[in-house]
């Protein structure tokens, strides 16, 4: 299964060559954006947040169709229905990853947050940092194919999106967590106290490699996809899929 979702990443990435230039337009330059007044700093958070929202979901289908055995004629115009079909449960869906890296964090800060009031010194930063990177991980882990469920599986109950992204952790648990730890990245790094040339060069490295992340996960979704589905018990009913 590894390998399977490290080639099928890499073909939607060789056959999408264009998707690494949305991510770095919109996940990698915005770093040399620093307002230095807050009212232009938090709508331009707010305006960077929805972007990379959107251009998830577009990306999400728009890779995938390069692995589909019978693609559309026009992948990027379909893509493009598609995210707007799932910006409600795709907003939904963000909102829940949010929940989740905000659990991560507060038990970051119980493990390894100073007891002290005041701002961190610099070697607390990077010792809460390094210790958030394994548990945003873990949660990233666990929703790896919350978004795919929601934009190539059509489901509209976030819930049950995050039921089946479970189910696939739990069963691919190690491919999960080194996705959940690659994309935990990003967040990492814009908590470590480095020089400025080095957080833009990295910054522009990660969203690089965004859209291959966004392939593994469409990948580990589109092979696990049938024991994701509820079968029929026979009787007319159905039941979890089974493990």
């Amino acid at each position: 299964m590894f390998a399977a979702v490290l080639r099928d990443a890499w073909r939607q990435y060789r056959r999408r060559p264009l998707a690494a230039v949305i991510t770095v337009v919109v996940g990698g330059l915005p770093v040399f954006l620093e307002p230095e007044d807050p009212v232009l700093a938090v709508p331009l958070a707010v305006v960077l947040l929805a972007a990379g929202l959107l251009v998830e979901l577009f990306l999400v289908s728009w890779l995938a169709g390069a692995i589909d055995p019978a693609p559309s004629p026009t992948p990027a115009a379909a893509a493009l229905a598609t995210m707007r079909r799932t910006i409600g449960p795709g907003v939904r869906a963000g909102l829940l990853r949010a929940f989740y890296l905000l659990g991560a964090l507060m038990v970051g800060l119980l493990l390894f947050g100073s007891r002290e009031g005041g701002p961190l010194p610099e070697s607390e930063q990077t010792k809460l940092a390094v210790g958030l990177w394994p548990l945003f991980g873990v949660a990233f882990a666990f929703l790896a194919v919350l978004m795919q469920r929601v934009v190539l599986g059509g489901e509209r109950r976030v819930r049950q999106a995050a039921g089946v992204s479970h189910r696939v952790a739990s069963a691919h648990f190690p491919l999960c967590l080194l996705i959940g730890l690659l994309q935990a990245s990003g967040l990492v790094l814009a908590s470590l106290v480095v020089e400025f040339w080095v957080l833009a060069v990295l910054s522009i490295l990660l969203a690089l490699a965004d859209p291959y992340l966004i392939g593994m996960c469409n990948a580990l979704y589109l092979r696990t996809r049938a024991e994701q589905e509820p079968v029929d018990a026979g009787d007319g009913s159905l039941r979890p899929p089974r493990r």
